[in-house]
C-alpha cells in the first residue's frame, strides 16, 4: 500500500498531456503587435494565439506577467514566453531547458531616419537602444565601428531621439517600430538601415519540467496553421525574407 501512495504522488507532481490548465509567465512589457502583457488580458499576436491554443485544447491558461528577471527559475512558471536558446548558450548556462518551436520571430532592426536608407555603419556616431535590451548584432561591430551606444528609458524615446536628430539610429525591433511610429504620427518617419546590422530571433516558450507541454503546443503549431497564420495576417508579422523582397521593389521604383 505505501508503495502504491507513494505512485500516485509522484505522477501528481507531473502535469499530464490532458492536464485541465496551465501558467504561462509572460514579460510585463508592452512590446505590441508581438504581445501588450503590460494590462491583463493581454492583446497582441501572443495573447491571441494562447487563447487559439485553449480554445483548441481546452486547456484553461493563466497569463503571469512578471519582470524580465523572474521569468526564469521561477516555481510558479510552467512555462516561460519569450525565450530563445541563445540567450542562455550566450550567458554560459548548464542546466537544460525545454523550447518549444517558434511562435513567431522578431526582426532586430538598425532604424534610419527617411532617406537615409543606405547610410553606412561607417558614418554612424550614435544609436539609441531602449532600456533592458542587449543589441548583441551591434556589439559585436561597435569595437571596429567605434559608434555610442545611447540607452534610453523605452523604444518610443529611441525612436524620438532619431526623429529629433539626436542620433543616427535607433535600434527598435521592426514591428514595434512601425506600430510606435503610427502612434507618433509619423509612420514614414523611419525606415530600416539596409546597410547596417540587422538581426532575426525565434520566440519561443520554454520550461525546465514541462518538456510535454511543449511538445503539445508544438502538435498544435502543425494542427492548425491556417489559423495561426490568419493571426500573422492581422498584427502584420513579416520575416527578413519579406523585407527583402519589400526592398528590392523600392529599389526598382525609384530607377
Amino acid at each position: 500500500m505505501r508503495v502504491l501512495i507513494a505512485l500516485l504522488l509522484s505522477c501528481s507532481c507531473v502535469l499530464p498531456l490532458h492536464a485541465a490548465s496551465l501558467r504561462i509567465c509572460v514579460q510585463n512589457i508592452d512590446y505590441y503587435p508581438h504581445y501588450d502583457f503590460s494590462t491583463q488580458p493581454g492583446r497582441g499576436y501572443a495573447a491571441d494565439l494562447f487563447a487559439l491554443f485553449s480554445a483548441k485544447t481546452g486547456l484553461q491558461i493563466t497569463l503571469l506577467p512578471l519582470p524580465v528577471k523572474r521569468l526564469q527559475d521561477n516555481p510558479d512558471c510552467q512555462l516561460v514566453y519569450p525565450d530563445n536558446p541563445q540567450w542562455h548558450s550566450a550567458k554560459g548556462e548548464a542546466q537544460p531547458l525545454f523550447f518549444s518551436q517558434p511562435l513567431t520571430g522578431i526582426i532586430g532592426a538598425t532604424l534610419v531616419r527617411r532617406g537615409d536608407a543606405q547610410l553606412e555603419l561607417a558614418a554612424v556616431r550614435a544609436i539609441a537602444v531602449p532600456r533592458g535590451f542587449t543589441p548583441d548584432h551591434l556589439l559585436a561591430v561597435q569595437k571596429d565601428y567605434h559608434f555610442e551606444l545611447v540607452e534610453t528609458g523605452d523604444a518610443t524615446a529611441a525612436i524620438q531621439m532619431l526623429l529629433k536628430q539626436r542620433v543616427d539610429a535607433a535600434d527598435v525591433e521592426w514591428h514595434v517600430a512601425r506600430h510606435l511610429l503610427q502612434k507618433l504620427g509619423q509612420p514614414q518617419g523611419a525606415v530600416i538601415g539596409r546597410q547596417l546590422p540587422l538581426a532575426s530571433v525565434g520566440f519561443h516558450l520554454s520550461s525546465r519540467e514541462h518538456g510535454e507541454l511543449l511538445r503539445r503546443f508544438d502538435q498544435f503549431l502543425l494542427q492548425y496553421p491556417k489559423e495561426i497564420n490568419r493571426l500573422r495576417v492581422r498584427y502584420q508579422l513579416q520575416t527578413v525574407a519579406d523585407l527583402q523582397f519589400d526592398a528590392t521593389d523600392a529599389a526598382e521604383a525609384r530607377h
